[in-house]
């Protein structure tokens, strides 16, 4: 009986030394949107990293300004969760590509699949989405912005002519956050109104904190967090798609294209199982079912 000879035992090792450097040009593909270009200094900057910094500085500030970190040791563990998940995905898009059969004949022949099962964006989106229920602690500002992004974007623009709904649509997307922001921090302002005089319910509307612990303790669990947060993060992909709010030429720029359900469902789901698991490797608790 023949025995390969030693180059031949190589071949499958360096038909995956050069999938992963396939994978790794991929995800490290050079980023050349404007919005990227402003942000990270440079016309070629990896993508990966662009998306790790500016993303992370997006969403966790806005996390901490909507209310969605409950303590500070919360803020600690979602932090140490996003440090960590980078070379999770990596290891995931691996792990995935070689369990699938035609996958793993490509990758032992050199080549990464350009089929994609996992987002990065919407991975993360199972870090952030977990802290919800805390912002929603104060719903009376979540619904007067959402009213008037609803209104102004998507209603409002079709009884105007068709020159001036653009213009319209960029002053409810910004108008919708001052409401948020109104309303909820208001107060704190030496001078002016006081919100509440104001706006009304919306700025003093809240939900009963046995309700937001209800929320917060099944979007934390296993049982019902992953499916929940993907379902967040289909209607998101859905909404931020839409040609209305892509008529503006900002929004145009900043926001993402439309990913398969598949990709988004997997990917979210995927998100929230890997912060539950880093909870509960930082607190030695987890919560399965939450009743």
């Amino acid at each position: 009986m023949s025995t390969p000879s030693d180059g031949e035992s190589r071949e499958p090792a360096r038909g995956v030394s050069h999938a992963f450097a396939d994978l790794l040009s991929q995800e490290f593909s050079p980023s050349t949107g404007h919005l990227a270009t402003v942000v990270s200094g440079c016309l070629f900057a990896p993508s990966l990293f662009v998306f790790w910094f500016v993303n992370g500085v997006v969403d966790f500030s806005t996390a901490l300004a909507v209310g969605a970190v409950a303590s500070p040791a919360g803020l600690q563990v979602r932090l140490a969760a996003y440090v960590l998940l980078v070379p999770t995905f990596l290891v995931a898009r691996v792990a995935v590509h070689l369990v699938r059969p035609a996958d793993r004949r490509a990758v032992l022949s050199g080549s990464c699949p350009q089929t994609t099962y996992l987002s990065l964006d919407w991975v993360s989106v199972g870090i952030l989405a977990t802290g919800l229920p805390f912002a929603l602690r104060d719903v009376g500002p979540w619904l007067g912005a959402n009213l008037v992004v609803l209104v102004g974007v998507f209603f409002l623009p079709h009884a105007l002519p068709p020159r001036r709904r653009a213009g319209v649509r960029a002053a409810a997307l910004a108008a919708g956050p001052a409401v948020f922001l109104y309303a909820k921090y208001g107060a704190l302002l030496a001078a002016g109104p006081d919100p509440a005089a104001v706006l009304g319910p919306v700025a003093t509307l809240e939900l009963a904190p046995a309700t937001v612990d209800a929320l917060a303790t099944a979007v934390n669990s296993l049982a019902v967090g992953p499916a929940a947060v993907a379902a967040f993060a289909v209607v998101s992909n859905h909404v931020l798609t839409r040609p209305e709010l892509r008529s503006v030429p900002l929004a145009r720029h900043a926001l993402p294209d439309r990913d398969p359900d598949r990709v988004v469902v997997a990917s979210a789901a995927f998100g929230t199982v890997f912060y539950l698991s880093v909870v509960a490797v930082a607190t030695g608790r987890i919560t399965v079912v939450p009743w």
